[in-house]
């Protein structure tokens, strides 16, 4: 039978984990199309996806081809990962030197890459997944509870030690295969950086022996003989590139973006140090995901142009390079360009749109814009693109109290680092969305719950002030990471704001330019809420103990009273214009929107940066064509200083009226929930024998009840519920039948449990919006004292104080 039936589909099964992969088969040529393997299964029963490898080039294998050079033999994929871009260039006829420093991609390398013969044989798969009374416990000691179901910890002992009887390439594929069927499954990650039930893979032993043992029989369909002598190494890529001979080096390097960085190794740390057994690697105890010490350098932003500078540097001598790397990135393309220059070779730089299966599954949270330099050998470093005129007045492009890393260099408009948006794009801007610790609310998070559960912001929305307006959407995040630091953690997250798409988000983006706009507050449900002085667990806030119940947020006998969350998922983000529940909760940096400049615009005319790209098209026209007439004005010109006057009186009345609105839209939401629980009250005190003498009483009373205060309506509450009960309410009670017409069964009563919520972090503003007699504030003061008084007197704060 045959498992692949094309080149196209062998590499499909190399590429794509989350989601089922198709690919053109056009896009890759009709020769991939019409070579075939040695076995074969219906096209039903082909496998469509297994593995989720950060860093692989997902359905970007036949646009890295297009653009490799005519003439090439020999090619050297210098930071392999899953192999897939190597095993592309062996399909495709060419010798293939692989190197990964990574144990687990070297296994890859060597069992699909350099190995041209060897497969597992029927038996040899069935042995792998004997019992073996020998078999290590080490999966079963320390990883117990996560990253899998009920006994497959034990099954990957067994397995591990199996490996072990092999050796060469059919040891490379057992290893492949296993780290391959531990990585994907039902339910988990691809990667190993979370301890909870989200993180888990759901497969039983039965299913995991079958994904294993399927993964093995595809593994040997990948391998074949294309005549060449390939090689799969495992070294430090600076110690291997002096010495490498081959016509062209494919680099596809560790990202280090503005925003976060990756580190492969504690990514995939359970599967690299099973390639070992963890032999001499030490565990970490004290952390939830059982990582090991890792004496590896990360690539960040601060190393990452010295890392560039040293590879590139010991690959000079290589005619011919391709250099993957992501929009956002460091070092970033200027300096990239500078870099590949410095070593005789012109460059082009080549994008592409492209989908990363690294944050969520479906979404554009893990879209992203794959460059390409394409390097050839030549005097100097050379772009395939115009080069544009600086801007003279570049004051006026930046507000000073956003930390914005601003860089201008010959021949580059003015724009943020790492966060330059094409004319096409939305801006994106970095923002803290919580830190460790208790906010204002009394909400606490542990660093084990954000490290764990910070995922769960990607493909939120972004509105303005936690609005429930769909047209108040103004934005969504795209990515986010947890940190550590010396306080502890914080989650940063990056978000786009949709300003092609709503004015409410241009208008947004402009007062975070202008700093108008700098906070933002979280929201987000739990699972359970834990009492920090009982350590009682609840589902729902009305199980409340007395200690959040009453002190939430404050102090009781001199402890602070907070709710520790379990089971956090974020569900959105608002932005604020003063501060929230987290005052830590601030926007870190904007990036700029840059629209195309006029072609004709002279040097030393002024662009602002914050003009997007209009709505209608005959006010961009009129627009264009005033600013070709106006004269260059230069920095400090009167009438620019008038015109930025102008536009900073009207954002302000924008800002007021989208105030104005917030507030109205509290008082309605606030008035609205002020009426249910009055009309909840009376219902509830009827059924207790209240009655009114006409309809238009008991519409009064409960216009009064929804006007009172929060403290005011709950010492009624409190006084009403002390109230005997009427004798009306009792003989209706003795004369109810019981569950007469049930059958002995209680009637069915709708649930009132709402899931858990944090509070939005949001203090609206004082609305005093009627005028209060003196028979109102006189009874007012009452209640308060009233409740006051009962609040003293009852058993369960005597208790407590007991």
């Amino acid at each position: 039978m045959e498992l692949f039936a094309t080149d196209l589909e062998r590499l499909a099964f190399l590429l794509e984990a989350d989601a089922a992969l198709t690919l053109d088969p056009d896009a890759l040529g009709t020769e991939a199309a019409e070579q075939s393997a040695p076995e074969e299964l219906p096209p039903e029963k082909r496998p469509k996806y297994i593995t989720n490898y950060i860093g692989s080039k997902q359905k970007l294998v036949d646009w890295i081809w297009k653009h490799t050079p005519e003439g090439v033999g020999t090619v050297l994929d210098a930071f392999s990962g899953s192999a897939v871009v190597a095993y592309m260039y062996k399909t495709k006829g060419l010798q293939v030197i692989a190197n990964d420093r990574l144990r687990y991609c070297h296994h890859a390398a060597k069992a699909i890459i350099e190995n041209n013969s060897v497969r597992l044989s029927e038996d040899e798969i069935e042995a792998l997944l004997a019992d073996n009374a020998k078999a290590g416990s080490f999966v079963q000691d320390n990883f117990k509870g996560i990253f899998f179901a009920k006994g497959v910890h034990a099954l990957i002992d067994t397995i591990r030690a199996n490996c072990d009887k092999l050796s060469g390439f059919k040891k490379d594929i057992a290893l492949f295969g296993l780290g391959k069927t531990c990585m994907s499954g039902k339910g988990g990650f691809g990667h190993f950086s979370s301890s909870t039930d989200y993180g888990r893979r759901q497969d039983t032993p039965d299913e995991f022996k079958d994904r294993l043992r399927k993964n093995l029989q595809r593994i040997n369909a990948l391998v074949f003989d294309n005549d060449k002598e390939n090689k799969a190494h495992r070294q430090d890529i600076n110690d291997l590139l002096p010495k490498a001979k081959a016509d062209l080096a494919y680099f596809d390097p560790p990202y280090a973006t503005e925003f976060s960085t990756t580190n492969y190794e504690r990514a995939y740390h359970f599967v690299e140090g099973l390639m070992t057994y963890w032999e001499g690697l030490e565990i970490k105890a004290d952390t939830k995901v059982k990582y090991y010490e890792i004496d590896h350098k990360t690539v960040t932003k601060a190393n990452a142009s010295e890392f560039f500078q040293t590879f590139l540097g010991n690959a000079k001598h290589i005619p011919h390079w391709l250099i993957s790397y992501r929009d956002h990135a460091y070092p970033n393309e200027q300096e990239m360009k500078r870099i590949i220059g410095s070593f005789g070779k012109q460059s082009r730089m080549k994008s592409k749109d492209h989908h990363y299966a690294i944050t969520s599954k479906h979404g554009e949270a893990s879209n992203a814009k794959e460059r390409l330099f394409v390097c050839a050998p030549g005097a100097k470093a050379s772009a395939e693109r115009e080069e544009k005129p600086v801007p003279m007045a570049a004051a006026a492009n930046f507000h000073t109290s956003i930390p914005v890393d601003i860089r201008l260099g010959e021949g580059e408009r003015l724009a943020t680092e790492a966060m330059d948006v094409g004319s096409a794009g939305d801006p994106q801007f970095s923002f803290v969305l919580c830190r460790t610790g208790t906010n204002k609310n009394g909400d606490h998070f542990t660093a084990e719950e954000l490290s764990g559960r910070h995922m769960t912001a990607v493909n939120k929305k972004v509105d303005l002030q936690h609005s429930q307006e769909f047209n108040d959407i103004v934005g969504g995040v795209v990515a986010a990471d947890y940190l550590e630091d010396d306080n502890g953690g914080r989650v940063e997250c990056v978000g786009e704001l949709y300003v092609h798409d709503t004015p409410a988000a241009r208008l947004a983006y402009k007062l975070m330019k202008r700093g108008i706009i700098s906070q933002v507050s979280m929201e987000c449900d739990y699972q359970e809420g834990e009492c920090s002085v009982c350590h009682k667990r609840f589902q729902n806030k009305a199980d409340y103990c007395t200690h959040l119940r009453k002190f939430k947020g404050r102090d009781f006998n001199g402890q602070p009273v907070f709710e520790i969350l379990h089971g956090v998922t974020f569900t959105g983000l608002g932005l604020l214009d003063r501060k929230g529940a987290d005052e830590n909760a601030r926007i870190l940096q904007v990036a700029s929107l840059q629209s195309q400049p006029d072609q004709s615009q002279p040097e030393g005319d002024s662009t602002m940066e914050d003009k997007t790209k209009p709505t209608d098209d005959q006010a961009a026209k009129t627009e264009s064509d005033a600013a070709k007439k106006k004269p260059a004005q230069q920095e400090g010109d009167p009438a620019r200083v008038t015109d930025l006057e102008k536009e900073n009186r009207q954002l302000k009345a924008q800002v007021a009226e989208l105030q104005k609105r917030v507030q109205e839209l509290e008082a309605e939401q606030k008035a609205a929930a002020c009426r249910s629980r009055a009309k909840k009250l009376l219902t509830r005190l009827e059924k207790q024998g209240l009655s009114f003498a006409s309809e238009e009483d008991r519409e009064a009373e409960l216009k009064r009840l929804a006007e009172l205060s929060d403290e005011a309506f709950a010492a009624t509450e409190a006084a009403y519920e002390r109230l005997p009960k009427s004798a009306k309410a009792d003989k209706d009670k003795e004369e109810k039948p019981a569950d007469s017409d049930q059958g002995g069964k209680p009637a069915a009563k709708a649930s009132t449990e709402t899931p858990l919520r944090s509070d939005a972090g949001v203090r609206p503003l004082d609305v005093d919006d009627r005028k209060v007699s003196l028979e109102d504030r006189l009874r007012d003061g009452f209640m308060a004292a009233y409740r006051n008084r009962v609040g003293e007197e009852s058993p369960e704060h005597s208790q407590i104080n007991a």
